[in-house]
């Protein structure tokens, strides 16, 4: 979706509710849907990810917006998929509300990963998310790792408006299951209309996720400008982080200073296949 030095990403989002979002998330209140390729029936999600293996792309993220429930389609979604053949790599996001049951059919399918934001304050889910009972969260993360595909949770820093409150239990919920990476991004402050998240606030989750994970990934979300180069090269210097979305070129330069080695991508960060 994105377009880095002139070479473009091959790894497009896709939402199966177009620009719809019922659930209206205080951080997006379906913003994200608005440059996601529309799919909203199975028959046209099928059509599209042929085109898609056609003209070279390495996969697709499969998401959308959520009923009131914090629930995508997926029932109406999921059996087509159950046979279809591609040479695609599939991540699905997942939702918040996530079924025993429709985990278990996800993971029957071709979708490889399913990524889901984990929570962990009932003032977060409530008032930001629009999620009244905490559990449903919980339960979700659950079935997904006991029944799903593989899963890659994803932390958003700063969620509630700004502030740090539920990012180390989130990290704590995540370490209770077989995982070794979690993707971290960090509020993008214009929709809340909030200041962003201190730097250094940023950096001690990082150093926290780090101490409880193999891999930890700086998802594509987090602010831009000097904020953004700031953040990077602290976890670069202090390396917090084995996978960036987005990079810079200051975030290379300081990379290369720091002895990393440099691999490129062009698929969304989550996209671990023979790695874990």
């Amino acid at each position: 979706m994105i377009t880095i030095d002139k070479e473009k990403g091959r790894y497009p989002a896709i939402s199966i509710t177009g620009k719809d979002c019922s659930l209206q998330c205080e951080h997006c209140h379906g913003y994200l849907l608005h440059d996601m390729l529309s799919c909203t029936t199975p028959e046209v999600l099928k059509v599209k990810l042929k085109e898609l293996e056609e003209s070279g792309m390495e996969g697709a993220l499969i998401t959308g917006g959520c009923d009131i429930q914090g629930r995508l389609p997926w029932s109406e979604f999921l059996p087509y998929l159950k046979d279809f053949q591609t040479s695609l790599f599939l991540s699905a996001h997942s939702g918040l509300n996530i079924s025993m049951e429709t985990a278990a059919l996800m993971k029957n399918t071709v979708i490889s990963q399913a990524l889901i934001d984990v929570i962990g304050d009932e003032e977060t889910c409530r008032d930001i998310y629009r999620i009244k009972d905490f559990n449903i969260i919980k339960e979700s993360l659950s079935n997904l790792y006991n029944y799903g595909p593989q899963v890659i949770p994803h932390v958003i820093v700063g969620i509630n408006r700004g502030r740090i409150s539920g990012e180390y239990k989130a990290l704590e919920m995540i370490s209770e299951f077989d995982t070794l990476f979690v993707v971290l991004v960090v509020l993008m402050p214009k929709i809340l209309k909030v200041a962003p998240v201190e730097i250094e606030e940023v950096v001690k989750v990082f150093r926290f996720a780090k101490k409880k994970f193999k891999k930890v990934a700086l998802g594509c979300a987090r602010p831009r400008g000097e904020y953004r180069f700031q953040l990077e090269e602290k976890l670069i210097e202090e390396g917090l982080v084995d996978r960036v979305a987005i990079w810079s070129d200051r975030l290379i330069k300081k990379a290369e200073e720091s002895g990393y080695t440099i691999n490129y991508h062009y698929t969304c960060c989550s996209v671990f296949k023979d790695e874990i």
